[in-house]
């Protein structure tokens, strides 16, 4: 147990590291990767198949599922482990007990516990922020395996180069990698071991 604790410290210590070293203005919070998460997981849920994309809100207006592609198309390739389709639209190779939630414009008050219980068109939005937030959750049913929070001010519009980074850096808070339960007790510095 204690190993258990001890690797999930790790872990949240690496993403609040991200968080601090992230490039531009996005800034990352309300980090949290349950206890029962596990790369493995991942892996099993999304490694060279379909992984389902829920994108609930639209900051900028417009077509949704449009907007929806702009995010999976930013989501590509920003996380750890197996190369992994995110989709609105998964195939029948998709895992259907796994999927992604991507909230924009979340009221200030949510912390995201629930957004894997809410179905995605109900979720709450809060437009007229300042700046642009983004919840992201990476769920197995109704239960969260993970959630980060992200913002980022001056995007936009879908295509702004801001709006994909802020995706981008969200993901990546999402899919953390396990670090070795077996590190040499002299090492001080968790990313480096």
């Amino acid at each position: 147990m204690l190993q258990h604790t001890s690797l999930k410290s790790v872990s949240l210590a690496a993403l609040l590291m991200l968080a601090a070293c992230a490039p531009g203005n996005v800034s990352l919070s309300h980090v949290h990767v349950d206890g029962v998460y596990g790369a493995g997981e991942f892996s099993y849920a999304g490694a060279g198949r379909d992984l389902r994309v829920d994108v609930a809100g639209n900051p900028f207006g417009g077509d949704q599922a449009a907007f929806g592609r702009k995010v999976t198309d930013s989501m590509q390739g920003r996380h750890w482990g197996p190369r992994t389709n995110f989709t609105t639209t998964p195939g029948p190779d998709a895992r259907d007990a796994y999927r992604v939630v991507m909230l924009f414009e979340p009221p200030g008050s949510l912390n995201g516990a629930g957004l894997c219980e809410i179905a995605p068109s109900a979720l709450p939005t809060e437009p007229g922020q300042d700046g642009l937030s983004l919840f992201g959750a990476f769920c197995r049913g109704d239960k969260v395996m993970t959630r980060i929070k992200g913002r980022v001010s001056g995007a936009a519009g879908p295509d702004d180069p801001v709006l994909r980074e802020l995706v981008g850096q969200v993901t990546t808070g999402l899919f953390p990698p396990e670090r070795s339960r077996n590190r040499s007790s002299r090492c001080r510095i968790p990313l480096s071991c």
